[in-house]
């Protein structure tokens, strides 16, 4: 390798150790303790140094394809004021094996186990029974909206991205709504419960306060990480119980930037691993390409066409929305199969059979995404060590996704970082095009809809990560294996 390989390499990893100390940084101060002998695995995160059963604990339940990761922002910032606040996940999500009832979870099973979390919770001491919250995002509103209706005694409810829900002026106690100003639908789910709950106003004292904040620049997922939303709960938290004991100084003003650091991380991994591509990169495979509208015409078509394949298949009957026992996420590795299949047929290459060093070079690309992109993501937004059940799944996985990776490879082979970054984003829209249309012909999958914007970055990643390496192999192999274990890291298990 030549210096700049190793000056860019060195530069990397500087910048994947300081995201890594600072990710961990944000629980400095704090107290984080795992219950693993209880179904669900509780998380409890309180100030260190204090008695937890001395502080109001804050129950904080995620929503459909979350985890205690995704919730974790609302926890570091509550605790850090002073809260003991418990996470866990729903069944089938994240560590939990249990699968999950019905296509979407069945309401009194999901407020059942945040009703067992907070017996468990308080049977061993974590937080004081006499001041209870709960907040919850998505699907988890609900679970936290009927949860502060069916338990009065509860003395606060943080509704954020709501479902809908029966509330009224009374109930639940100290209601506030929130919603991201670009998930519009939610935004008037909102506004319709504060409507249900009497509207603005209320004395906070008395359990009457009721409003709702529209957080700026954010939708459905980002709001989770907007430190806006984290300081209305705070403060919200706050105006009920009063302002905690701080458990260390400055503790109350803690800013949640954990996803910027993260982002810091990524960028790091991208130049170790353009750093590092030199030890395993070969020559690129000297055979012809199809031409720009034909591997164009094969990207959208192979795209589209698996998209109507399906929905003739679940016309016909077939259920495909909970496939491979892996809600929604079953019915993607499956379109992935289909699709790539279809995209090689119409490009009608053939590609050679990898050399060693190409699958090196895949292997390579996907070991630094696996520790670069998806462990770190553990401490930020995603259960990324796999529980036994959806490692199984894994290779099955890998190969249905292989296809499309090798078709996509074919597209990018031989081009400079230019035309990767197009293909990169003819990639995307084919992406999110097929999965719109999905969604129109079969409304079960009407999740996708939400996380739409992740597909594109998902694709950046890989594409930027596997560009220094020469070839569609090293391409494929490391875009299915990472897209394989993503994909069953986020979708609930059946």
């Amino acid at each position: 390798m030549k210096r700049r390989h190793w000056l860019l390499a060195g530069v990397g990893l500087v910048l994947v150790a300081l995201a890594v100390w600072q990710v961990g940084a944000a629980a400095r101060g704090l107290q984080v303790t795992t219950v693993r002998d209880f179904e669900p695995r509780l998380v409890v995160i309180a100030p260190a140094g204090a008695d937890p059963a001395s502080r109001p604990l804050v129950l904080i339940a995620h929503g459909f394809a979350g985890s205690t990761a995704i919730m974790r922002g609302f926890a570091l910032t509550l605790a850090h004021a002073g809260y003991t606040t418990v996470l866990w996940d729903f069944e089938g999500h994240g560590t939990n094996p249990e699968p999950m009832a019905g296509s979407m979870g069945e309401r009194s099973s999901l407020q059942a186990t945040a009703e067992a979390a907070l017996v468990e919770a308080l049977a061993r001491g974590y937080g004081d029974a006499e001041r209870v919250a709960i907040l919850g995002h998505s699907m988890g509103s609900g679970v936290a909206l009927a949860f502060g209706v069916v338990h009065p005694e509860t003395s606060a409810t943080i509704a954020v991205s709501p479902t809908g829900a029966e509330v009224s002026p009374e109930l639940p106690r100290n209601l506030l709504l929130m919603a991201g100003a670009l998930e519009g639908r939610f935004v008037q789910n909102a506004e319709g419960l504060l409507a249900d709950a009497g509207g603005r106003g209320g004395d906070p004292m008395a359990g009457t306060a009721r409003d709702l904040l529209i957080v700026p620049g954010v939708e459905h997922i980002s709001i989770l990480f907007s430190p806006a939303a984290h300081a209305a709960a705070r403060d919200w938290l706050e105006a009920t119980f009063g302002p905690q004991p701080e458990p260390r100084p400055g503790a109350q003003g803690y800013t949640d930037r954990r996803m910027l650091w993260y982002g810091l991380g990524i960028v790091g991994v991208l130049l170790l691993g353009g750093g590092l591509a030199p030890l395993f990169a070969g020559p690129d495979v000297d055979t012809p390409r199809r031409s720009l509208w034909r591997r164009l015409a094969a990207l959208v078509g192979g795209a589209l066409g698996a998209t109507l394949l399906l929905w003739l298949a679940g016309a016909a009957g077939l259920d495909l929305s909970q496939a491979l026992g892996l809600l929604v996420g079953g019915y993607l590795l499956i379109w992935y199969g289909v699709a790539g299949v279809l995209t090689l047929l119409l490009l009608w290459a053939r590609p050679a059979l990898p050399t060693l060093r190409a699958i090196l070079g895949g292997l390579a690309a996907f070991a630094l995404l696996w520790l670069g992109v998806g462990l770190l993501a553990e401490w930020v937004w995603l259960p990324w060590l796999l529980i036994p059940r959806r490692l199984a799944l894994w290779p099955l996985g890998a190969v249905l996704l292989l296809p499309w990776f090798v078709a996509a490879g074919e597209m990018v082979r031989g081009t400079g970082l230019g035309g990767r970054i197009g293909w990169i984003l003819a990639q995307s829209l084919a992406l999110v095009g097929a999965m719109f249309l999905a969604i129109q012909l079969s409304p079960a999958l009407g999740f996708l809809f939400l996380i739409l914007p992740v597909f594109p970055i998902i694709v950046a990643l890989h594409g930027l990560a596997a560009a220094p390496h020469r070839g569609s192999w090293a391409f494929a192999i490391s875009g299915a294996l990472f897209v394989s274990w993503m994909l069953l890291a986020v979708f609930p298990l059946q």
